[in-house]
Formats: structure tokens, C-alpha cells, sequence
């Protein structure tokens, strides 16, 4: 089965929401855009134990946390999603409530299709749940309820509910972000090991009871040990004094856990062995590669267990290096009916074909919405070449500076760390924070055709480049790009060695020329040879011969990095800060929400 069509009202950041989802699906998008909310919404939808929990909802699932109007009625939270691919028990169990989805305009058909428009190979037999939380005023608490969208109930007509049973035969399965392996490899409600249990569909009943009896029964038990016995002896006999108690000699005793289901599940651990010890020892001290292969293994293990899968996961880049994030990608795509991760990882997201990704943007007023990516300017070659070096960082953030070469790039970034380390705090955003990652578009007319990939995605774009020979090529990229910056000089070793402050200059060359790799030339020894008496346009001159000799080796980046603010050329110091102004701080701290509540993510995740 797959997901075709999310829609999301009021519900946690988002006020309106709609994604279109291809087969597998890679999520992008920058911080706060709604990434985890989405994941969070199917959940509600599909997941068979979310409504079990005594309440699913609370007032911080709200948008805004409002579940009440001005006139003090509910405000509900409305989840719906498109299910498509139905098995054949699926589609003959649930035949009542089948709807039919036209792939090729991602659309629903409505009652009055024909047999003919129902035949069309594009339309496929489809369902819709929907899921609602409303805040009931007379009980005063949270409700929830997920139910078949169609057909439509009529007024005062029990909606046809989705049980926690049909939801299993969906084969939908939620693993939030691995965080180190906590969350696959426990018994915690969600956890891989918890999800496989489900699908083994043994006894689990038995299980629990049978395990709960063992350590009941342990032989010899927790209080045996001398020390803890003489002091529950000595318990028992104050206690005795002032309250009656069992006949049996051993009233009080110690047990491992409360001796409950949930307090297993929080209290077992997996132990296991190294090769090069035979000690058990818990799961996360086995180190991160073999957690890491222990998470894709049990992978292969759900997928062996279950051939109808849609499986869903949270950045599964956390903790896990690059070889194992390709191959976890590569087994979803292969052994699950779809996939969808969110990501902020290129070696994830270099798996996908452009079709596959799905950019979420905010709008305003708490809009969000996903579109494919398309690749406008670049030849598929170029973007899949480029995709990791170039491309990838810039598309996981908010914005993109276009430059000509590596010279250009360390002395924007440099700058950046020189006028954060001297503005006063909270009136300049360096670049990184800003989530501006500068891309070098080497070649004749790369700053338009990466310009025109990049603004295509809905990124901010700027341009910061060298004086055009001709203007027509100017005149497109200004109007291309966000804003543009175009240099009076036909390099950026140009615009260091005849901006920057002269006393800085004459110190970089003096500290230059002792280095190792500063260019000498044994024929005309003036060349490179630095005069501390010479004038500053000779200084100057030198400056430039020495930048073009060294590009892209590092000198532009320490020249810049030798610079206080007022020392730097006003066209970066322009750009840069309008950027800031454009683009302030849009991270949110690890322990923040999408709505901006601290701790509530950890909260979500509790059973």
C-alpha cells in the first residue's frame, strides 16, 4: 500500500497543510518547517496504537494551542490521508468505503465519475481516513477518533470507525529520529523490537505474563543476598510493632521492576557480545557500528515479517555514517511498498531522483505545502554529479550565495566570522546560522544556471560576482536572483588587494612571505619580494600578484581573517549584512518543537 495525499487542519504548527507524495519519498526542508509534524499526523492516522493512549491529543497539538473559538466552541484538529495500492483483503474487507485516485493529476475522482473514467489505466482503487481531536467542553478533556472519510456520515449517524486491527493490515510503521539506537532497540512502545513483537502476531499476552512470573519467582530472589535481608528482616519487625501484618516470614520483599508491562519495557535492556569479548554488556556500549548494523538488521527482520509496508523515519542519518544511511535507503527501496524519510543528510538524500523529493514550505499564517523538486538550469548529469559537492547543503538550508570561485567563497565566509565576532550581538546573523550556504558556479553562465535550480526550489538567492564584460549578462542576473552584487573589478583578489585597509595588506604580506608555499621567482626576485619601504600602490600591486598566484589556497581567507570590520571592502560588508537582514537566526535549539515549545517533542514520543 502507499500514501498518495496528506491533508492537515489546525494541528500542531501547521494551520492548513497538503503533501503530494511519489512511491518512496524523501521530506526536505529547513527547521520549523513541519517535518516531524507530518510524521507526527500519519501516525495519528494510520499508527494502530496512537488512539489506544488515554488521551492522543493534548492542548499542545492545537495550532497556537487553540482548541476553543472566540465564542467558545471546539476547534478540531483534522488529519486525512489518500491510501492507494490496496491489498486484496484490504480492498475486499473495506470495499464499502473504496474511493479511486487518478495518479496523473494526484486528484480525487468525485460520485459522478463514469465506469469509463474508473477504467482509465491512471485511476486506482483508493482510501481515505480521516482522523479528528476536538476538546470535549462537558467532560472537559481530549477526545480523538479515526474513521473512513467515505461515504459521509449523516447527521446523527455513528461515523464508520478504523479499528486498531484494520490499521495493522495498512502496514504502517512510524520510527522516530534512532537517536544513538534508544528507540530501535528497546522494548518502548514504537521501538523496532516492539514493532516486530506486533508483527510476529505470537501470543504477546503469554509473553509479558510468562516473563512478569519469572521474575517473580526468582530463585534465589533479590532479597536473598544476606545484606538486603537482614535489613528487610529488621523493616519487618519495627513495622510490626505499630500495624499487622502477613503471617509469611518474608513481608516485605525486593523485586527488578513494579512487576507491569510498562515498567518492563522501560527496565529490560539487550546485553550482547562483542567479538573480541565474550562479556554481555548493554546494547549501547557495543559502540555505534555495531548499533548501527543491529538497526538495519532489524530492518531485514520487518521486512521478512510483513510483505504489505509503509514505513516511515526520522532523519536516519543520527549517528549512523554514511555507508550505512546509503544502504538502509537502498534496502526501503527494494523490501517496503513505500518509504518516507525526512532528512537533512546528502548521502540520503543523493538515493532519490529529483521526482522522489518533496521540499515542505511554510507560507504565512502557518500555510504549509510540498512540491517535487525539478531540476530547472541543470542537465540531470550536473545535478546528480554535483548533488552531494554542490548541491545538497544547499538545498537542506534557507538560502544560497552564488559565487565565481574558491577564492571568493573563503573570503565571503571569512568575512562573515569577522563581522560576527565584532557586531553587537543580536544585529548580525553569519551566514551558517542564517542557513546560507555559499556555492561556487565555475564555468561560463554558472551563476544562472544554478541561480535558476536554486530560486526554482523557493530558496532566497543571491549572487556576488565579477565585473560582466557584457551587461545583458548582468541585467539577467539581477533580474534572477534576490539581490546581486556585481564587483568593480574583474576578480576578488582585485577588490581585497585595492580595499582592504593598506595597514593590513603590508602585515598579511610581511607574515606571507615567510611561509612555505609563499611564490618566489628566482628570474625576477622583485616580483614576490616585499619592500616594507615601498609605496602603497606598489604594496597593492604586490597584494594582487601574490592573491592570483595562491587562488584558491587559502590566502584570500587569511588576508580577510587579518581584517577588523572597518577594514573590509564596503560591497561585502553591503551584502553580507542585507543577507543578515533577509535571513536572521531560524535555528531552533535542540529542545524545541516546531512550535517553539521547549521539551514538547520528547513528550510526543511517549506511549
Amino acid at each position: 500500500m502507499r500514501i498518495r495525499r496528506l491533508t492537515m487542519s489546525h494541528f500542531r504548527s501547521v494551520a492548513e497543510g497538503e503533501i503530494i507524495f511519489p512511491d518512496h519519498t524523501v521530506i526536505i526542508g529547513g527547521n520549523s518547517v513541519g517535518k516531524s509534524t507530518m510524521c507526527e499526523a500519519l501516525d495519528l492516522l494510520l499508527g494502530p496504537d496512537r488512539l489506544a493512549r488515554s488521551s492522543p491529543v493534548d492542548e499542545h497539538d492545537f495550532h497556537e494551542r487553540r482548541y476553543l473559538d472566540d465564542d467558545g466552541n471546539p476547534i478540531p484538529i483534522q488529519l486525512e490521508v489518500v491510501l492507494t495500492g490496496l491489498t486484496d483483503d484490504v480492498s475486499t474487507q473495506f470495499r464499502a468505503h473504496r474511493e479511486y485516485w487518478n495518479t496523473t493529476e494526484n486528484v480525487l475522482l468525485d460520485e459522478t465519475a463514469s465506469p469509463e473514467d474508473l477504467e482509465a489505466d491512471d485511476v486506482v482503487p483508493a482510501l481515505r481516513i480521516r482522523f479528528e481531536g476536538l476538546y470535549d467542553i462537558e467532560e472537559d478533556e481530549f477526545g480523538a477518533e479515526t474513521y473512513f472519510a467515505s461515504p459521509p456520515a449523516d447527521d446523527g449517524e455513528r461515523r464508520a470507525r478504523v479499528s486498531r486491527s484494520a490499521k495493522r493490515q495498512f502496514g504502517f510503521i512510524y520510527l522516530r529520529a534512532l537517536r544513538t539506537g534508544s528507540r530501535a532497540l528497546s522494548l518502548e512502545r514504537g521501538s523496532l523490537l516492539d514493532i516486530i513483537l506486533k508483527l510476529k502476531d505470537d501470543d504477546r499476552s503469554a509473553m509479558w505474563e510468562q516473563t512478569l512470573q519469572s521474575m517473580e519467582d526468582l530463585d534465589p530472589a533479590i532479597d536473598a543476598i544476606p545484606q538486603l535481608r537482614s535489613v528487610l528482616d529488621e523493616i519487618d519487625a519495627r513495622v510490626r510493632r505499630f500495624v499487622g501484618l502477613s503471617d509469611d516470614d518474608r513481608t516485605f520483599r525486593l523485586y527488578p521492576s513494579s512487576l507491569t508491562r510498562e515498567s518492563l519495557r522501560r527496565s529490560i535492556t539487550l546485553f550482547g557480545s562483542s567479538e573480541r569479548s565474550n562479556t554481555p554488556v548493554p546494547y549501547w556500549r557495543l559502540g555505534s557500528g555495531v548499533i548501527n548494523s543491529m538497526v538495519f538488521s532489524l530492518l531485514t527482520f520487518i521486512a521478512e515479517l510483513k510483505s504489505n509496508v509503509i514505513f516511515a523515519m526520522e532523519e536516519p542519518e543520527i549517528a549512523i555514517p554514511p555507508h550505512t544511511q546509503r544502504r538502509i535507503v537502498q534496502f526501503l527501496h527494494k523490501h517496503m511498498d513505500q518509504s518516507i524519510l525526512t532528512t537533512h543528510s546528502p548521502f540520503v538524500l543523493e538515493q532519490y531522483a529529483p521526482e522522489n523529493v518533496v521540499l515542505l514550505e511554510r507560507k504565512d499564517a502557518g500555510a504549509v505545502s510540498g512540491r517535487t523538486v525539478e531540476v530547472m538550469g541543470l542537465k540531470a548529469k550536473a545535478y546528480k554529479g554535483n548533488l552531494r559537492r554542490v548541491l545538497a547543503e544547499a538545498m537542506l538550508g534557507n538560502g544560497v550565495l552564488c559565487v565565481e570561485g574558491v577564492s571568493d567563497a573563503e573570503a565571503l565566509y571569512s568575512a562573515s566570522a569577522v563581522l560576527e565576532g565584532q557586531s553587537e550581538e543580536g544585529t548580525y546573523t553569519p551566514l551558517d546560522l542564517s542557513g546560507v550556504t555559499i556555492v561556487q558556479c565555475d564555468g561560463d553562465g554558472g551563476l544562472l544556471r544554478y541561480g535558476e535550480f536554486f530560486s526554482g526550489l523557493g530558496l532566497k538567492t543571491y549572487a556576488f560576482y565579477d565585473r560582466q564584460k557584457n551587461d545583458a549578462v548582468s541585467d539577467d542576473i539581477e533580474a534572477l536572483f534576490d539581490a546581486a552584487w556585481e564587483l568593480e573589478q574583474t576578480g576578488i583578489e582585485y577588490l581585497l588587494a585595492e580595499e582592504i585597509s593598506i595597514g593590513v595588506v603590508r602585515d598579511f604580506l610581511e607574515e606571507a612571505e615567510a611561509w612555505d608555499d609563499y611564490p618566489h621567482n628566482a628570474q625576477k626576485p622583485k616580483l614576490f619580494g616585499y619592500d616594507e619601504e615601498a609605496d602603497d600602490d606598489d604594496v597593492r600591486k604586490l597584494c594582487k600578484r601574490v592573491l592570483k598566484a595562491r587562488k584558491g589556497s587559502g590566502y584570500a581567507q587569511h588576508l580577510v581573517e587579518m581584517c577588523d570590520e572597518d577594514d573590509l571592502p564596503s560591497i561585502v560588508v553591503e551584502a553580507l549584512g542585507a543577507i543578515s537582514d533577509a535571513l536572521p537566526n531560524r535555528l531552533v535549539g535542540d529542545d524545541d518543537d516546531e512550535d517553539g515549545n521547549i521539551g514538547h517533542e520528547a513528550v510526543a514520543e511517549d506511549p
